[in-house]
């Protein structure tokens, strides 16, 4: 697939277990996220780095809610970005082209971060990216879902 060869992708995320979201995550998927890093690190005030810039721009920031984690995807436009938990080496990762947002880690995260089904979440992304081909995204959105998702398999 296009894109999914560059450095965060290959360090954070490629061959990971993970789920899939639609690009821009709802406020409702930035409940969940917010809900599993909070999980992982047992506490409701998360400490995360965010990546960006190729790994060369790195930043500590605090979620402490669903808005918090809104406004980093928000801001996520039209870059590759990572806010990874460093301790538990759970993240989510924004991809550069705006073609989806992945939660990436384990099973105690994925669970939180994607409380649905797998059919259910591919039918969601699907569904809310059918609109990416009259932008030019040559790829379909059910060929994108296939290479970049890596479901837990104890799901």
């Amino acid at each position: 697939m296009f894109g999914d060869d560059s450095q965060l992708f290959m360090r954070f995320v490629k061959g990971r277990w993970n789920s899939v979201y639609p690009w821009s995550l709802s406020i409702v998927d930035c409940y969940f996220v917010w809900a599993a890093f909070s999980k992982i690190s047992a506490s409701e005030r998360v400490l995360l780095s965010r990546i960006s810039a190729s790994g060369k721009q790195i930043e500590e920031v605090v979620i402490a809610n669903a808005y918090d984690v809104y406004e980093i995807d928000s801001r996520a436009a039209g870059f590759e970005v990572v806010l990874r938990h460093d301790a538990s080496d759970s993240l989510c990762y924004w991809d550069v082209h705006e073609r989806f947002v992945l939660a990436v880690g384990g099973r105690d995260f994925l669970e939180v971060a994607s409380p649905y089904p797998g059919d259910i979440e591919k039918h969601r992304y699907i569904e809310e990216m059918m609109h990416m081909e009259m932008f030019g995204v040559d790829e379909p959105p059910g060929a994108i879902y296939a290479a970049v998702s890596n479901r837990f398999s104890g799901k």
